[in-house]
């Protein structure tokens, strides 16, 4: 659905405007998903929405994800959702019980929402504690002015000790914050991604992957990110029809290879493929 709607609704460039791309705000998170683009996929609007909020406050069988609903409306059916970046993905829960694997999953869920936001297009924005993997503050609902609003979830006093922790190797907030300091470092590198050229999305055949190509003069980049936590398998060929030539990934910055024509796309995987 992000494939369809962003091509079909959106321009590949602005012009005197751009856009401030973001994962999460300081606002709930309302779900875009009008009944006719989800009709076009063969989908339900409502009940593709509802899906969203049931797996987003985490009552959805599987779910990673820990958040809570704001202004439900029962009438309806439609209902906000609230939440860190980090509790989102999966680093509370993953964390409450004691599940190494699962955290090491949603530090990848993040790093890939930070490559994501850096590459698209325009200024983007991380909001305070998302470059710390910092979790929801369930305190709010002690503050008698606070507690009637789930936004107050993602709306937490600065952890400093948390923000200290950076420094200690393996955490989670270290992974985040010095994996988000690599992915602006590379992009302030990489010209190409300049908010001025253009954002083309290029559907792919492969579930899960979300593509678009940056439409740079010096020649197209070809941005991959798995929304999976499965290994993906990408034909080369398709990869060189959308302008790539040098198989080589410019946010790692070292050499994309191939096996058997496909290339291999690990859980949460960004490249930026020239």
């Amino acid at each position: 659905m992000m494939t369809e709607v962003l091509r079909t609704h959106f321009p590949e460039t602005l012009r005197n405007a751009t856009y401030a791309t973001y994962i999460r705000c300081h606002d709930d998170i309302g779900w875009a998903v009008t009944d006719e683009d989800a009709a076009a996929l063969g989908l339900s609007g409502p009940a593709h929405r509802a899906f969203l909020s049931d797996f987003y406050d985490g009552s959805f069988p599987g779910s990673f994800a820990r958040g809570a609903l704001f202004q439900e409306n029962p009438a309806t059916g439609d209902k906000r959702i609230s939440g860190s970046f980090a509790s989102l993905a999966g680093l509370e829960r993953a964390r409450d019980e004691d599940d190494m694997p699962g955290m090491e999953l949603a530090v990848q869920r993040m790093l890939m929402g930070h490559a994501l936001i850096a590459s698209f297009g325009g200024i983007p924005l991380i909001y305070m504690g998302d470059e710390l993997a910092l979790l929801n503050d369930h305190g709010y609902q002690d503050v008698p002015t606070h507690a009637h609003d789930s936004r107050w979830l993602h709306r937490p006093m600065m952890d400093w000790a948390l923000a200290e922790s950076r420094h200690e190797g393996g955490s989670p907030s270290a992974l985040v914050f010095w994996g988000t300091r690599h992915i602006l470092a590379r992009r302030k590198e990489t010209q190409a991604l300049h908010a001025a050229y253009g954002t083309r999305i290029v559907p792919c055949d492969v579930g899960g992957i979300f593509a678009f190509v940056r439409l740079a003069p010096t020649g197209p980049v070809l941005c991959l990110f798995n929304f999976t936590e499965h290994w993906q398998h990408l034909p080369e060929g398709w990869a060189r029809q959308q302008g790539v030539s040098r198989m080589h990934d410019l946010l790692s910055d070292h050499p994309v290879e191939t096996h058997h024509g496909n290339i291999a796309l690990p859980p949460y995987a960004r490249v930026w493929l020239v």
